[in-house]
Order: C-alpha cells, then sequence, then structure tokens
C-alpha cells in the first residue's frame, strides 16, 4: 500500500457502463389473454381481503363497489357516508379525470355489506377510513 492510497479519501468506483438492448416489451396478448378479472376472480380478492388485515369488512366493501361501479382508487378514497342513502339503495359518485358525477343504484350484496360496515363503523363520516 502506497503512502498516496493511505492518506486521501476512500474512492468509490464507478461501474462501467455496459451497453447493451433494452428488451422490447411485447405486447400485453401475449403475457394474457383479458385485461380484466373474472367475476370469480373478483369474487376471490374479496374473500381474500375479507379474511386478512385490521378493516376486512370495509376492505371488502370497498372491492365490491369498485368492481360493481367501475371506480377509481380516487374515487373510492373519497367516498363518504354523505352520498350514501341506503333507504332507496342509491349512491351519488363524484367522477375523478373530468368523469361526469352520477347517481348508481345499489343491488343486494352492496347494499347488505353497506348496511353491516354503518353498523360497525365507529365514528366520522369518511367510508374510506385513512390511516
Amino acid at each position: 500500500m502506497s503512502n498516496h492510497a493511505a492518506s486521501s479519501p476512500a474512492r468509490h468506483t464507478v461501474p462501467a457502463i455496459v451497453n447493451r438492448k433494452v428488451p422490447i416489451r411485447r405486447k400485453n396478448t401475449e403475457y394474457r389473454n383479458r385485461e380484466y378479472l373474472s367475476e370469480k376472480e373478483v369474487g376471490q380478492v374479496i374473500n381474500a381481503a375479507a379474511g386478512a388485515g385490521r378493516h376486512r369488512l370495509r376492505d371488502a366493501t370497498l372491492i365490491l363497489l369498485a368492481y360493481r361501479h367501475g371506480l377509481r382508487v380516487s374515487e373510492l378514497v373519497a367516498l363518504r357516508w354523505d352520498p350514501v342513502d341506503l333507504t332507496q339503495g342509491l349512491v351519488h359518485i363524484s367522477r375523478r379525470k373530468n368523469g361526469v358525477p352520477s347517481v348508481h343504484p345499489l343491488r343486494g350484496p352492496e347494499l347488505r355489506a353497506l348496511r353491516r360496515l354503518e353498523r360497525e363503523r365507529l365514528s366520522g363520516n369518511a367510508l374510506s377510513i385513512r390511516q
């Protein structure tokens, strides 16, 4: 070891740049035959959410609502109890990304899940509990 190396600060070695081609991304149809989940697969996701986590019922209900009404994550997070009318079975959805706000009917499984969630909610108006 020379005196120069011992007295100078540690040098960081920079990895050599290797020129190589980036692999070309194949079309989605080569990876999978469809771009959506089947009803059976959504049911499996809902069952998995209902079986794990601290907010099982809430998570399963939000997945069901997202699937049935085509909601974005930002729309789910913004969803509150104010626009939910369980007596008439309606929910007012404020769409994001220049979407048109609309009123959606709630069907049996959604109504039952929302009523169960409403009975178990602690306090507050947010349907989606922020942590």
